[in-house]
């Protein structure tokens, strides 16, 4: 009997020892940044704010002012833990209070290594309120990156505020100084966010930082002025096309510039820079004053621009050749972004702008663009579902601009495969 309690006792502590083994390693499985930024994974996001955030978040005069707060990420049975953040409302046409649908930047604490969540310094959260599709930014940001043209990578996250859920984000990586060194190989001097309507026009180096046509997200403490700003508009001002096209390749990335503007008007990005709003583009500066584009915004993208009631009464085409456009939500027309105008109105530029559609358009179907779309959404409809279960008309309107963006796709390949390309001197096309 005493042998058999020995076998008992040795037996238990071995369990015990397996299962203290066991336990640390589960306690340890935390989402990474593949699980973070995966289109095929739908992460929950549990924020926690204080009652003065939450007040301040509902404010007017206060929304895009960072408050504290607190955030844990689960997937796939793996939990972040709780972790303290700076969080504030984001958008201009899209600039919801807390209490209805917004989007979300968040910034994370830095650890004693400088690093924050996941070596991730602010992260992105998008209500999708402007993409009745809930896949624009998927496949637009997909598209970039399939050419080349440095873009945010994309996720998703089921978000929860103080124990209420508040529906499906997308979670879109910031394009900040961390996005910057795993994209360029070179040293990142300048991150310049264009201001709506603004261009690479004389006099538009102005300001600080913070103020002027180009502000500053990264940069200005080891660098605090604009000249790198400021020789490249110099480049673009140039009189001469041969000149201009030259000079073009010194300051910029010619080929990436030339595959964003492509890319932009593939997408039908209306609301970027190429578009008749010169708007939602970042441009990075490296030390040797060469800039390239990143893109930014794409929710209305694929021939949306919700500018009716009705979701398939708002279709619109950008011209993929103009030198302005009208704003699809009036009859106003405005000049395009000048070095999308200036490239398609020089016949080298112009030539390898359409190369760049050609290519892109073989893109797009040789990675699948549409059945990757497809999949996303397959993912995302039991979320979207739980979140409009009791709109049914809207849950119909997003299946219909689902199906719409798929057939955009195969629509734009062909109105490119129709471009006149030996005809200079143009109207709208």
């Amino acid at each position: 009997m005493r042998q058999i309690t020995r076998f008992a006792a040795i037996a238990t502590m071995g369990i015990a020892l397996i299962a203290g083994s066991i336990a640390p390693a589960l306690a340890l499985a935390k989402p990474t940044l593949a699980d973070i930024y995966n289109p095929l994974k739908v992460v929950k996001a549990e924020l926690t704010l204080p009652q003065t955030s939450v007040d301040s978040l509902n404010n007017q005069a206060t929304l895009t002012t960072y408050v504290p707060g607190s955030v844990a990420f689960s997937v796939d049975g793996k939990s972040s833990g709780s972790i303290d953040i700076k969080i504030r409302l984001k958008g201009s046409t899209s600039l919801y209070p807390l209490d209805e649908t917004p989007s979300f930047k968040i910034k994370f604490q830095k650890d004693a290594a400088g690093q924050g969540y996941l070596g991730l310094n602010r992260m992105t959260l998008n209500g999708m309120v402007q993409d009745t599709s809930k896949l624009h930014e998927y496949g637009s940001y997909l598209m970039f990156n399939s050419m080349g043209v440095p873009a945010p990578k994309t996720g998703w996250v089921w978000l929860v505020i103080n124990g209420v859920d508040k529906g499906l984000f997308a979670n879109i990586e910031q394009p900040d100084q961390v996005f910057m060194q795993k994209r360029f190989k070179d040293i990142t001097q300048h991150i310049y966010e264009g201001v709506y309507f603004e261009d690479f026009n004389f006099g538009n180096s102005d300001g600080d930082n913070k103020t002027g046509s180009y502000l500053v997200d990264y940069g200005w403490k080891v660098t605090p002025n604009k000249n790198d700003l400021s020789n490249a508009i110099d480049y673009v001002n140039d009189w001469d096309p041969k000149t201009w096209y030259t000079g073009l390749s010194t300051v910029f990335d010619r080929t990436e510039l030339i595959n964003f503007i492509a890319l932009e008007n593939f997408l039908g990005h209306w609301d970027g820079y190429s578009g008749p709003n010169i708007n939602n583009y970042y441009i990075r500066s490296n030390t040797r004053g060469k800039f390239s584009f990143i893109p930014w915004g794409t929710d209305q993208t694929f021939g949306e621009h919700r500018g009716t009631k009705d979701i398939l009464g708002d279709n619109f085409y950008l011209p993929l050749i103009s030198d302005s456009s009208k704003q699809p939500f009036s009859d106003r027309y405005h000049n395009r972004g000048r070095l999308y105008t200036q490239c398609v109105n020089y016949s080298v530029c112009r030539t390898a702008y359409l190369q760049a559609l050609k290519a892109i358009s073989a893109k797009s179907t040789s990675i699948n663009l549409v059945g990757k779309m497809k999949a996303v959404a397959k993912v995302i409809s039991p979320y979207i579902q739980k979140q409009f279960k009791s709109q049914p008309d809207l849950l119909r309107e997003i299946t219909s601009e689902q199906t719409r963006t798929y057939s955009y796709v195969p629509t734009r390949i062909t109105q490119i495969s129709k471009l006149n390309y030996g005809f200079f001197g143009f109207a709208n096309q």
